[in-house]
């Protein structure tokens, strides 16, 4: 990984390697982190660990931050279980109050 300030990333699944690909691949990802464990968000639920943060800046653009909660193999609440939709809800609506952080669930990078 060129733009991870880890040579090694440790994933939970093959969607997240192939997510770290991608974003390794794109020119308007400037640098991006599988974030660590012990990186939480307090919701109240408990607290959430979201997988991402990626600093993307689009050509005239500024640089952003933005936070990729989960990159599960879907995106459609329906097929997630109930406690994953949750804290999904939960970190979008911990990080909506950053006016310059956006939360996103994705499936792949090209949603970023």
């Amino acid at each position: 990984m060129k733009k991870s300030i880890y040579d090694v990333i440790e994933f939970d699944s093959e969607v997240e390697a192939d997510f770290a690909r991608e974003l390794d691949s794109r020119t308007d990802i400037k640098l991006f982190i599988k974030l660590p464990r012990w990186f939480k968000v307090d919701t109240p639920l408990g607290t959430y660990n979201p997988d991402w943060a990626i600093v993307k800046q689009a050509e005239g653009e500024d640089e952003k931050l933005y936070l990729v909660s989960e990159t599960k193999s879907t995106t459609d609440p329906t097929k997630l279980r109930d406690s994953e939709w949750d804290k999904i809800r939960c970190g979008k609506a911990h990080f909506k109050v950053l006016p310059d952080v956006q939360f996103k669930h994705v499936k792949v990078a090209s949603e970023v």
